[in-house]
């Protein structure tokens, strides 16, 4: 499956990433994928570079090893490809605009053909440039941010809200592992995925809160400043000996600057309830 990564910090740090080091700490080894894309925010907007090949042989990968520019919110992925060719349009993360920010959105897991149904997940004005069910559910979700975003920036428990129903309603889909950020704030919402033994099943995110110093602290990740920072990292797997968290099925989390500030548990639709208790 698909590898997400998301690092989130309470001061602007230097960041070195070996793709193809990461990669294969979810499996991908060999070629380390179909595709991959890894963004950061800088200066109100986003730079986004992605490449519709493996990162093991792509000189780009390469460059961005060595790229040292400060950001507090950075978010990659690595594509296996099950939905749509392999294209430029079709890699992660994918970005929107609505409220004169850029959203970014990155997806790990298979959502079945109602992601496509406009009548079961309007999409409004945002439409998908590739053939994913991955880039269908973000412009499902920015059409669900941007009535929220009419007024101006709404408040962050507004925002936790509307992510929570959609992560509720998108794993009714299938496997709905993602990441999704507005700039300010950094969403992570865990399922299900393919664990080693080939089961789905929890954990489909894990996460790492620390306080990184100095540099090399992760295989594949170099975060570089000078006093300790407050850091949080999501991934699809852990990266290192240290003590990353599995988070539950179902829950979503809000962060900003390196900080957790509410967890939302599982929600329970109503037709769940009445299906339970039915049984």
């Amino acid at each position: 499956m698909c590898e997400l990564l998301a690092i989130t910090t309470a001061e602007p740090v230097h960041l070195s990433l070996s793709l193809s080091r990461f990669a294969r700490h979810g499996g991908l080894d060999g070629v380390h994928g179909d595709g991959w894309g890894f963004a950061w925010y800088e200066q109100g907007d986003v730079q986004l570079i992605r490449e519709a090949a493996a990162c093991a042989d792509s000189e780009t990968a390469q460059w961005l090893t060595q790229r040292h520019r400060p950001s507090q919110l950075f978010m990659g992925h690595i594509r296996h490809a099950t939905q749509g060719e392999v294209a430029l349009r079709n890699t992660q993360p994918f970005q929107r605009e609505t409220g004169g920010v850029t959203h970014l959105f990155a997806h790990n897991g298979d959502l079945n053909r109602y992601i496509h149904n406009p009548k079961r997940f309007p999409s409004g004005q945002f439409s998908p440039v590739g053939e994913t069910d991955s880039e269908r559910a973000f412009c499902v979700l920015m059409a669900r941010m941007a009535a929220v975003w009419n007024d101006g920036r709404p408040e962050a428990d507004v925002r936790l809200a509307v992510v929570a129903d959609f992560a509720a309603r998108l794993r009714q889909l299938g496997p709905a592992n993602f990441l999704y950020s507005d700039g300010e704030l950094l969403f992570a919402h865990s399922d299900r995925r393919r664990q080693a033994n080939g089961e789905m099943s929890a954990p489909g995110l894990y996460l790492l809160q620390c306080e990184a110093s100095g540099s090399g602290d992760i295989d594949g990740l170099d975060l570089e400043q000078r006093e300790e920072v407050t850091t949080a990292m999501l991934a699809s797997v852990p990266l290192d000996e240290r003590l990353w968290q599995p988070l539950p099925e179902g829950e979503v989390l809000m962060f900003r600057n390196g900080v957790l500030l509410e967890s939302c548990p599982r929600l329970t639709l109503w037709h769940e309830a009445l299906e339970a208790l039915e049984d």
